[in-house]
């Protein structure tokens, strides 16, 4: 199964979190040597963007290590951008709405630990 981690999943497997279960450690790493890991560059922009209410790491070190992981980048294109305009808001968060739409349109897996993403239409593995 091909994954798409969300903002903070990613950042949990680039840590070592205890917040990222054994169990999802394990779903991630066999989906690294599978069908591929996925990260949005949303989450990079999410990253950058952040303030001191959720601490986030630099975005550099983000970035180098969603590389060193193995991830996948997608980008956001325009095809993303109408299948966000179709999602309800069922999140009052664009960028985790945005990631939604990626994981809709890709049929990836979505990983998180938001109930709110998993209100949408799209798979995921919650945490």
């Amino acid at each position: 199964m091909a994954l798409l981690l969300d903002t903070h999943a990613a950042i949990w497997w680039l840590t070592d979190s205890p917040r990222l279960t054994p169990a999802a450690r394990t779903a991630v790493a066999a989906a690294i040597d599978g069908e591929g890991v996925f990260i949005s560059a949303i989450s990079g922009i999410e990253v950058a963007l952040e303030d001191a209410r959720r601490p986030m790491p630099p975005v550099e070190a983000f970035v180098e290590g969603a590389e060193a992981s193995g991830f996948r980048v997608l980008q956001f294109d325009m095809q993303d951008a109408v299948a966000f305009s179709r999602l309800p808001r069922l999140h009052a968060d664009p960028f985790d709405r945005a990631i939604a739409a990626q994981a809709l349109r890709r049929q990836l897996t979505l990983v998180t630990a938001d109930r709110a993403l998993a209100r949408y239409p799209i798979a995921v593995y919650r945490l």
